[in-house]
């Protein structure tokens, strides 16, 4: 890094300006990309060992000019770099330090675990992060879609098949989990996807402030059919609506329910005040979930990349960031 940059660990107190960097960086690569909150990353904090997996980059005036972090899943022979740096600071080489220091702690924990690690990223295709990736010898394995569309002028109505019928989540126990069974079965064919209990998919959707009227449901005789879990964003400083699942059992597929339930969040959130919805998705989904929504009306924003690097001991010669 150039002179006047240093590395320190990151406390609760700095999350404010961790995330003015995080979401300018976020902003910079896409406009429409929603600003990450203050209770996602302490969600992300609870996860890891912040002494050792996460670190902030100051600038020469104090400033944060870079934040990144590491997420190990040494089970499933993964872990998950994520790294940024503020507009500002760019070209002075704050992400170049933030991906040797996630490729040494990886390096570290792919040792500890005594098996190679597969070291992912995610970064917006055509930039310095590509670019950063490749050089040091990623290889890009699948490409997501960010996609959006406007909410505030006429939207076309669901259509809903004989004995389909929809509901909100009550939010009881009983339905969190009929609502987890259902996505579960639906994603049980998508690319790269495992088994996730009930416990980790709740840690990572019921977060302060969940509110169970956006998520949307599709019944079908007597059984959760499809769902829609969906939740509020900050785009621009405009609320805006984000799909964040959208699922379809695999008996009840071919009946319109998917497009059903997206037409209903459309209307949801503008219901609500929301100008706009997002989500993102597979750009190869093996049930043609992309199609889907372009034909509702949806338009990619912006392509991002995952790249993988294999990991298999202590060097300091192998991985991610976001610049």
């Amino acid at each position: 890094m150039q002179p006047g940059y240093e590395i320190r660990t990151p406390l609760e107190p700095d999350l404010p300006a961790i995330l003015r960097t995080v979401n300018a960086a976020g902003r910079a690569g896409d406009a429409t990309a929603a600003a990450q909150t203050v209770d996602e990353y302490l969600r992300i904090w609870s996860r890891l060992d912040r002494e050792r997996d996460a670190w902030i980059v100051t600038g020469p005036g104090g400033e944060i000019a870079g934040y990144g972090h590491l997420a190990a899943e040494p089970g499933e022979g993964r872990a998950h770099a994520d790294a940024y740096t503020h507009p500002g600071h760019e070209g002075a080489g704050v992400g170049t330090r933030l991906l040797e220091l996630a490729e040494t702690r990886a390096a570290e924990l792919a040792a500890d675990a005594g098996r190679t690690l597969s070291l992912v990223n995610y970064v917006y295709l055509g930039g310095a992060s590509e670019r950063l990736l490749r050089s040091r010898g990623y290889r890009r394995t699948r490409v997501h879609q960010r996609m959006a569309i406007a909410v505030d002028g006429p939207l076309a109505a669901p259509v809903w098949a004989d004995g389909v019928t929809l509901r909100s989540c009550t939010g009881t126990a009983e339905d969190l989990r009929a609502v987890h069974a259902c996505v579960e079965d639906a994603f049980g064919d998508r690319w790269g996807a495992g088994p996730r209990p009930y416990d980790v998919w709740a840690d990572d959707l019921l977060y302060d402030g969940f509110d169970p009227s956006l998520w949307l449901l599709a019944e079908r005789e007597g059984r959760i059919a499809g769902a829609a879990l969906c939740r509020f964003r900050d785009v621009r400083g405009e609320p805006a609506g984000e799909v964040g699942q959208l699922a379809v059992g695999r008996k009840d597929r071919r009946l319109g329910i998917g497009r059903s339930l997206l037409l209903s969040s459309f209307a949801l959130f503008a219901g609500r005040g929301a100008s706009s919805v997002g989500l993102d998705v597979d750009s190869e989904s093996l049930t043609g979930a992309h199609l889907l929504y372009a034909q509702a009306g949806m338009a990619v924003t912006v392509a991002i990349g995952r790249f993988e690097r294999k990991v298999t001991g202590p060097a300091a010669d192998d991985f991610d960031v976001r610049s």
